[in-house]
């Protein structure tokens, strides 16, 4: 019987302790505000469509990670609102690269492309029952810039691209 005082005194004294702890590792390990995933996407190209059935708007995801001097650029486009395969088009330029997607009937009269955007380097364009998804650096005003890597992945264009000063 007084085994069991001392381990009932001594439970009371660590099980706050414990509690606690755990607690507190619990609400560490919680993602604070503006840490989530990104699970769709954050960056609009809006559709300026000249004929057919176009869908508005091309998101992308578009990271950035800055280091001195320039910056590594990862983009992805979410083209699976109106295709449902990517083809990279075969290519050696560093600072261009061009996907091709066949449009869904529902889209495959949409005659189109995204214009006046802040960011004149993404650019699709629909004819000819396709989508052409690009990636063009030539016009960045940059010391250096090249494409690093390019690939569909999940059936979406996937670009990295790098940028110095």
């Amino acid at each position: 019987m007084e085994n069991w005082v001392k381990l009932t005194s001594f439970g009371t004294i660590l099980c706050p302790l414990v509690v606690a702890g755990t607690i507190a590792s619990t609400a560490q390990a919680q993602p604070q505000s503006g840490t989530e995933p990104i699970s769709a996407p954050h960056v609009t190209l809006n559709v300026q469509r000249s004929s057919g059935k176009c869908p508005q708007r091309i998101g992308l995801w578009w990271f950035v990670l800055p280091y001195e001097g320039g910056a590594e650029h990862t983009v992805v486009a979410d083209t699976r609102e109106f295709a449902d395969t990517t083809k990279l088009v075969s290519s050696n330029n560093k600072q261009f690269v061009e996907f091709v997607s066949p449009l869904r009937s529902n889209y495959a009269s949409c005659v189109g492309r995204t214009r006046g955007q802040k960011h004149t380097f993404y650019n699709v364009e629909f004819k000819d029952e396709k989508a052409y998804f690009r990636v063009d650096l030539r016009k960045i005003d940059a010391p250096a810039h090249l494409i690093t890597y390019k690939n569909v992945v999940a059936s979406r264009p996937y670009v990295r691209w790098a940028i110095a000063d």
